[in-house]
C-alpha cells in the first residue's frame, strides 16, 4: 500500500465524517472522496503532512444532494459522480485544477431515485478499456442498464431484455476487452448478465 494513501485516509477521515467513497487517481497521489455532506474533494497526498492545522482539499464541487459514488476513469482522464441530484456528473481534468469546480464537464440527467427498498445507483468505469465508457442501473421501464461514452456523456447503448426483470442498482464491467460484458445486480441477489454480440 503507498504510504502516501495511508496517510490521507487518516487525514480524511478526522476532517470530513460523511463520505461513502474515495477512488484513486492512476497517478498514485490523487485521491476523491465524496458522500453525504454534499462535496466532492480531491485532495493531493504529497501535500499531506503531520500537522495539527486543517488541510483542506485542493479542488472542490459542492452539490445540493448527497453524491453516492466518485470514481476516476481508468485513463485518469475524468471523475464520474453519481449524485442523490438526479444526475451523473463528469468532470474532465478535475486533479489538475484549484480551488472550486463551478460545474461538471458533462451533466447528465438521470433518475437516481431508487427508493428505500433499492440500494442506490453507483455509475462504474470499465476497468480496462481505452475508451472511457461506463455503466448504471435505471429506473426506465422495461428495465435497463445504461451504458455511457464518458468523453461526451452520450448514452452508447441500452441493455434490454427478458432476463433484466428488475433495478439493477449495482453494475459492473468484466475487464476482459475482447467483448464488452455487463452485469448488474440488485438487493435481493439477482444478478444479470449481457454481453455484446
Amino acid at each position: 500500500m503507498n504510504v502516501y494513501v495511508f496517510a490521507l485516509i487518516v487525514v480524511v477521515v478526522t476532517l470530513s465524517h460523511h463520505f461513502y467513497f474515495y477512488s484513486l487517481h492512476p497517478n498514485g497521489h490523487s485521491i476523491a472522496t465524496a458522500g453525504l455532506d454534499c462535496n466532492v474533494n480531491i485532495w493531493d497526498v504529497r501535500n499531506m503532512k503531520n500537522s495539527s492545522k486543517d488541510q483542506g482539499p485542493l479542488v472542490y464541487q459542492r452539490n445540493s444532494k448527497s453524491i453516492n459514488s466518485a470514481f476516476f476513469s481508468p485513463s485518469g482522464k475524468h471523475l464520474l459522480t453519481t449524485t442523490m441530484a438526479d444526475t451523473l456528473d463528469i468532470f474532465t481534468d478535475a486533479h489538475t485544477k484549484k480551488g472550486l469546480l463551478s460545474k461538471p464537464t458533462h451533466r447528465i440527467r438521470h433518475d437516481n431515485k431508487t427508493g428505500r427498498w433499492l440500494s442506490t445507483f453507483m455509475a462504474q468505469w470499465h476497468p480496462s478499456s481505452n475508451n472511457d465508457i461506463f455503466v448504471v442501473g435505471s429506473m426506465q421501464q422495461p428495465r435497463t442498464m445504461q451504458i455511457f461514452n464518458g468523453n461526451d456523456g452520450k448514452v452508447l447503448r441500452d441493455v434490454r431484455g427478458d432476463a433484466l426483470t428488475a433495478v439493477v442498482s449495482r453494475c459492473c464491467f468484466h475487464p476482459s476487452s475482447d467483448q464488452l460484458i455487463s452485469a448488474g445486480g440488485n438487493s435481493s441477489g439477482r444478478v444479470t448478465i449481457a454481453r455484446k454480440v
